[in-house]
């Protein structure tokens, strides 16, 4: 069963209706994904429960004031609703800085401390949204893969002393791959490469280089192995012909 990706999740966390009837019942049956869902969903609460928390305040005109004065503005640049010219208030003019008990600045960073945290919050939940699902997709395990078919690679008359194996295997998403083990000395030029074909040799399906003495090769999507059961590991000159050179190592038929 093949699990649905950490941003479909992460979007139906946040609050997004899921995109298909399949998505909804995957949720219901699949342990790994609804814990996924929970997780991120539980980020997402903490976002939504700090808004509102506190009040925006106005700035008093004091404060556009300075700003006025440190920019150098015109006399007839101020924002709405203020009346007075700024930059008409002197510097000296301005107030002395009230004298606060302990207990009045405490209570005032009380409040800003309440307006900050709206933003924050949010800001962490994103973040914390993001790292969870950016995580969850990289510890993911992979899906598990059963075998499907095998076969023993015999040695070719010209390659006598040669050995292999065959294995494929399909994994929990449908993706079907080839793993070759070769025992043969190759001493000519050349590169290896691993074919599958059909009994009567009348075609043929490249998957790749081997190289060195084992390696795993992903089966094209729609091959059917019934058709294409025989698996074939040749010698080809490096002369950028892509056809089979007749020069085969090993080959064998696969149990399907």
């Amino acid at each position: 069963m093949a699990h649905l990706d950490a941003e479909a999740i992460a979007l139906i966390a946040i609050g997004e209706a899921p995109s298909s009837l399949g998505e909804s019942r995957h949720l219901a049956v699949c342990p790994a994904c609804r814990s996924e869902l929970d997780q991120l969903h539980g980020a997402a609460e903490i976002a939504r429960t700090t808004i509102g928390e506190g009040a925006f305040v106005a700035p008093s005109s004091a404060v556009w004031a300075g700003i006025h004065r440190e920019l150098g503005l015109a006399a007839d640049v101020r924002p709405p609703g203020l009346d007075t010219d700024p930059a008409s208030e002197p510097v000296a003019s301005a107030p002395a800085a009230p004298v606060r008990s302990l207990a009045d600045e405490r209570a005032r960073r009380g409040r800003m401390r309440r307006l900050i945290a709206p933003v924050a919050g949010i800001a962490a939940a994103a973040v914390a949204v993001g790292a969870v699902a950016l995580s969850w997709e990289a510890l993911r395990p992979a899906p598990e893969s059963v075998t499907v078919a095998r076969a023993a690679l015999d040695a070719l008359p010209a390659w006598q002393g040669s050995t292999g194996t065959a294995v494929v295997s399909e994994t929990a998403d449908g993706e079907r791959v080839v793993s070759i083990e070769l025992d043969a000395s190759v001493e000519a030029d050349g590169v290896r490469e691993v074919w599958l074909l059909t009994p009567e040799v009348d075609g043929l399906i490249s998957l790749g280089l081997l190289e060195g003495g084992s390696g795993t090769f992903v089966i094209p999507d729609g091959i059917d192995l019934a058709e294409y059961p025989i698996v074939d590991v040749s010698l080809e000159p490096v002369d950028g012909d892509p056809a089979h050179s007749g020069d085969s190592i090993v080959r064998g038929a696969l149990d399907v």
